[in-house]
């Protein structure tokens, strides 16, 4: 009876360490200044993550990660977002704006709320001097 007390023990404590650095990592990353709750389409679903702003490229988080690593890094100067639309969202009266873009002429997908997206796209409008002018359509 004592070992298997000692493995359950164990278990649970494994567990709860691997929780706590769960929400560790999560709490870390969206206290960046820059972060934003942002889903990521990745074929036919939503993926939640969190997203933030460099001085040069936009970084994509995993929610549901141990990782401390983005998981997509698109670089500010090719990234161009070319439409938008308007959702309902999740929450009551609530909206989010989805929005097709491209990075290197590959297809990437993003929804946030509005005034998330409106960050994005004023990130975007205020590249540095020398950067392409033309990332919001």
């Amino acid at each position: 009876m004592p070992a298997a007390f000692v493995i359950v023990l164990v278990v649970t404590l494994l567990v709860l360490g691997l929780v706590l650095l769960f929400l560790w990592r999560l709490r870390s990353i969206a206290a960046r200044v820059g972060s934003f709750q942002c889903a990521l389409r990745t074929g036919a679903r939503w993926v939640p993550g969190i997203a933030s702003y460099t001085r040069e490229a936009l970084v994509w988080y995993d929610v549901v990660s141990l990782s401390r690593h983005p998981r997509h890094v698109w670089d500010r100067d090719d990234l161009v977002i070319l439409e938008r639309s308007v959702r309902p969202g999740p929450v009551r009266d609530g909206v989010v704006v989805e929005a097709r873009c491209t990075h290197h002429a590959q297809p990437v997908e993003i929804a946030a709320a509005p005034a998330a997206f409106d960050g994005l796209a004023a990130w975007l409008e205020a590249a540095p001097p020398g950067a392409r002018s033309s990332s919001v359509i």
